[in-house]
């Protein structure tokens, strides 16, 4: 007994490391500007008067973020010069990105959405254009700055500041400025905490293998460019390095990891689809099912969301950085899932309580706790299938297939909500974590499991 406590105080100790706790401050740059661009944003324009349809369509400026696997070999292949010589490859992208949004935002700040509309939306496309490039560049510095004893503890102190810069700054704290001030001076306080971002990337340092490693990259992407240049005679000129180019940074990293996970990359691939999907799928209707159906008020709606919602998620993701390190990453993904196939049973709870506060609350709270602890082993999982050689493109790509394949899957539930009701439809919700389950039964068996195990044991 004491020395499982004992392994429970060792893993705490683990958000005391400098490196991991300088993820903190790196989520809280990735989530503000997707607030400022998104839900406040929305805010700023209904209380300027624009046209709801207009607004409507301001959904499309996140766009960025589900395409960003698009420019990603760019961010894992193109350096700064002089500029990238001194801070680094990943450094470098991510202060270069953080001072434009930066400054995209002071702009915003001067403008009145409803005198200079074009102008406003084409700032938040440049600033979710950035933002996303942010992205790609901490995803790959995050991976390859922490090992497998912090990377757990990493990925939840950085996806808690994401939540911190997304919900309670860029959004909470932004409304209540705006409601003491105006939104102008909202937005320029909100662009001034950009230097969060900037300063916690000057504090730290490059990854070690990825500067030591850029170099090298280089002289073998640029050896693999011209062996595709030389084996097709019939490409000539600049056209043909363009090409080559092209193949290396886009192809290479599809088929590393074909090469690397062989019969395996299906069921991987199928788990990164697969494995948060019963959350999607309850999650398009959780709204309309507590504010249409049980009639609960958007005030009621407001109060359990921010308290319960926003706390049970903070509790799920730090709990996750504990439970990976002393039980295994495996262990954790089996612990995620299914906690998340049980949040959704809470709703069918709910659906027979009624409209009754406790249970709403209590429904949330675990929905968001299990999420908060899924959301940050999927990160995880994610992590654990990108190669080093080619971190940005190859997480970008996975996760945008998560995203746009979570969206498709779970367009239909609301037409299945009519068809069944929604006691019936919580309860195939939950039931829709079983393909996820079998997918993570097949490679615990597998030498993708066995990898891990060995190298968690190595390290301890």
């Amino acid at each position: 007994m004491n020395n499982r406590i004992r392994t429970w105080l060792e893993a705490t100790s683990v958000y005391r490391q400098p490196r991991v706790l300088a993820f903190l401050f790196f989520g809280f740059s990735s989530g503000l500007p997707l607030a400022l661009t998104g839900e406040t944003l929305r805010f700023w324009f209904t209380d300027a008067g624009i046209d709801l349809g207009l607004i409507g369509l301001t959904s499309l400026i996140g766009t960025a973020y589900t395409i960003k696997f698009l420019w990603a070999p760019i961010v894992d292949h193109v350096n700064f010069g002089r500029w990238g010589r001194a801070f680094g490859r990943r450094r470098s992208w991510m202060i270069a990105t953080q001072i434009g949004i930066g400054a995209l935002v002071l702009a915003l700040a001067t403008l009145h959405p409803a005198q200079n509309l074009m102008l406003a939306v084409s700032l938040c496309v440049g600033v979710a254009f950035l933002s996303a490039t942010q992205d790609i560049a901490v995803d790959a510095y995050r991976i390859e700055r922490l090992d497998v004893t912090t990377l757990g503890a990493g990925t939840a102190m950085h996806t808690g500041g994401w939540y911190l810069g997304a919900r309670l700054v860029g959004g909470a704290l932004a409304l209540e400025m705006a409601q003491l001030f105006e939104w102008q001076v909202s937005y320029a306080i909100m662009g001034g905490m950009i230097a969060i971002g900037i300063a916690a990337v000057l504090l730290n340092r490059e990854p070690e293998q990825a500067d030591s490693a850029a170099s090298e990259e280089e002289h073998a992407r640029q050896a693999e460019v011209d062996h595709f240049v030389q084996s097709r005679p019939a490409l000539k000129g600049s056209s043909a390095r363009v090409l080559g180019f092209l193949y290396v940074s886009v192809v290479s990293p599809f088929l590393d990891m074909a090469k690397r996970n062989g019969k395996l990359l299906i069921p991987l691939l199928l788990l990164v689809i697969f494995f948060k999907f019963q959350d999607a799928f309850a999650q398009v209707m959780t709204g309309p099912f507590v504010r249409g159906e049980l009639g609960f008020t958007r005030d009621e709606i407001a109060k359990v969301y921010k308290i319960f919602g926003l706390g049970a998620s903070l509790f799920g993701i730090f709990t996750a950085g504990l439970l990976i390190r002393p039980l295994g990453f495996i262990a954790s993904l089996w612990i995620g899932a299914i906690l998340q196939m049980l949040s959704n049973f809470g709703f069918c709870i709910l659906a027979v309580a009624g409209h009754d506060l406790f249970w709403l609350a209590a429904a949330n709270g675990f929905e968001n706790f299990a999420s908060g602890i899924g959301n940050t082993v999927f990160v995880v999982f994610l992590s654990r299938l990108c190669s080093s050689a080619y971190t940005a493109t190859q997480y970008a790509l996975l996760s945008a297939i998560a995203a746009v394949a979570r969206t498709f899957l779970a367009a239909p539930a609301g037409y299945l909500v009519e068809g069944i009701g929604w006691f019936n439809f919580f309860i195939v919700s939950g039931l829709s974590a079983i393909p996820g389950l079998i997918l993570i039964w097949i490679l615990s068996r597998s030498s993708f499991a066995e990898g891990i195990r060995a190298e968690e044991a190595g390290r301890r």
